[in-house]
């Protein structure tokens, strides 16, 4: 192995000691165990669903005593844990899973090829681009030697690396500072085009911001929270594609051996939109079933008139932050709540939804709320209350994530069960199921295909089918939400829709 060490300024109140470490070929370094090399998966592939990667010793030999291994599957942004395997050739597969099945023979594969594990090595395999045409990269990046690791430890150092894995940017400039600082005192790490890996840059432990423009520009498209590098260790800083609400085209994934963090450009918008679960209620007077919200403090968003029950407002865009909202009756400007917290951080994308419960009224505060001492509650009071969601930001093609949200408010049942149902199966047999409280949601990824769609509730010791539908996943459709509201219409009293997690739309 060739090292060259190169110098650079970096400023601890102005500027800190940096080295930049340019490591060329991939032998070891004075490991204990000479024998023994890592592996590390990291899927940054946009579209993917998760991807189970396999090592294989020898494809054409099954014996017991040849390593064959298929590692738990990676869902897009995050990173397997660091392997280790024995320093040797290995066919390596990249995979997922299309049908029920997760046994190697049955995955759908989406790269092969030879890997050589070096001792002492990490080999980071990164999955980039769309899961139909991905680019895989292996980057082999030394370990250090204990000499080294205790020097880093005595001089409280850590390693950072850079990648720039954005699909459609090519060319950027990363910037460092530390916490307290702007942009104006950053120094330029390095200049990166896609897939490419930087120089290895030992930095004093502490805490820093990260910043990303264009090559050659002073336009800041990026700006990290606080990193806090408290620890040492190597890391490695993944730049790729926002698919968040934000502004900022990117976001970035700090990766050590043991786990991921996801930062989101530090002033980055939120999107909120309100779903008005309110049904016509008999303890409410003169309520039609429409409703007037105001989000105090926020600008973009007017006040939203005549909300309809069980329909969602627009979209909007806001700062990122945390806001009261009032929801009153549109019959009389009656306010049924006000001051509720609407908290909205960076890069999200919300969807607040508002239904009914209910309390007994307990008014002198006595807890007795059969004063009358009848057997039967004196006052029952219709409570709103609110869950906010968060709305899925990804492009799936293979597979979809549902919400699954239980809006509904009765005596008879407090949990109902969604049963997805495919050609083969029956509800008892269905593999794909989901136990729901009241006004709580559940999150669920189905592969493509099409399913019926039962909810189940007990009541009396009875299963009762409330409603059903028939649900068609495919590259062409988006992640959904599954409603289970009132209705006026079906005989069991409960309807239950899906709609787009993105428009808003029934699907």
């Amino acid at each position: 192995m060739v090292e060259v060490i190169k110098k650079q300024a970096f400023s601890k109140l102005s500027l800190i000691a940096m080295s930049v470490a340019v490591l060329a070929g991939c032998g070891g370094s004075g490991s204990d165990d000479d024998d023994v090399g890592y592996v590390k998966f990291y899927n940054a592939s946009y579209d993917s669903p998760s991807i189970y990667m396999t090592l294989d010793e020898d494809l054409d030999n099954d014996d017991d005593d040849e390593f064959e291994q298929t590692f738990s599957a990676i869902a897009y942004a995050n990173a397997s844990s660091r392997i280790s395997v024995e320093s040797q050739d290995y066919f390596i597969e990249l995979a997922w899973q299309d049908e029920e099945s997760s046994v190697r023979s049955d995955l759908e594969i989406v790269y092969e090829d030879q890997l050589k594990v070096e001792s002492d090595v990490t080999h980071w395999i990164v999955m980039s681009d769309s899961v139909q045409s991905p680019t895989v990269t292996i980057f082999d990046i030394p370990n250090f030697d204990e000499d080294q690791q205790d020097e880093d430890s005595e001089d409280d150092i850590f390693n950072l690396r850079l990648v720039n894995l954005h699909p459609t940017i090519n060319d950027i400039d990363v910037y460092m500072s530390e916490s307290d600082e702007t942009f104006n005192e950053a120094t330029l790490l390095d200049s990166l085009q896609t897939n490419s890996l930087s120089d290895n840059f030992r930095i004093d432990e502490d805490q820093y911001k990260i910043y990303i423009t264009l090559s050659g520009s002073s336009e800041v498209l990026f700006t990290s929270d606080e990193i806090n590098y408290a620890f040492g260790g190597q890391y490695l800083l993944a730049v790729r594609e926002n698919q968040g609400v934000g502004g900022s085209p990117f976001v970035v994934d700090n990766i050590s051996n043991s786990s991921i963090t996801q930062y989101d450009a530090l002033e980055s918008t939120a999107n909120v939109s309100i779903f008005n679960g309110l049904n016509s209620n008999d303890l409410v007077a003169d309520y039609d079933a429409k409703i007037d919200i105001t989000i105090d403090g926020v600008t973009a968003i007017p006040d939203i008139d005549a909300l309809e029950y069980g329909a969602f407002s627009e979209a909007y865009v806001v700062d990122s932050g945390d806001y009261r909202f009032s929801v009153a009756n549109d019959t009389n400007d009656e306010i049924f709540l006000e001051n509720r917290i609407l908290s909205l951080p960076q890069n999200t994308n919300r969807t607040l939804f508002l239904y009914w419960t209910e309390e007994e009224v307990d008014d002198d505060n006595d807890g007795i709320v059969d004063e009358d001492e009848d057997g039967i509650v004196d006052e029952i009071r219709p409570v709103i209350t609110s869950l906010v969601v968060d709305n899925s930001d990804r492009s799936r093609l293979y597979d979809k994530e549902l919400l699954l949200l239980n809006l509904v408010n009765s005596d008879d049942f407090s949990v109902v069960s969604f049963y997805f149902v495919k050609s083969d199966e029956i509800i008892e047999t269905a593999e794909n199921s989901r136990n729901v409280i009241q006004g709580n949601a559940s999150s669920l990824i189905l592969l493509n295909n099409t399913y019926q769609v039962f909810v189940v509730a007990s009541i009396d010791n009875n299963e009762i089918i409330l409603d059903e539908l028939s649900l068609t996943l495919d590259e062409d459709s988006t992640d959904q939400f599954l409603i289970l509201e009132h209705s006026d219409v079906n005989s069991s009293g409960y309807a239950l829709r899906s709609v787009d997690q993105i428009s808003g739309t029934d699907d």
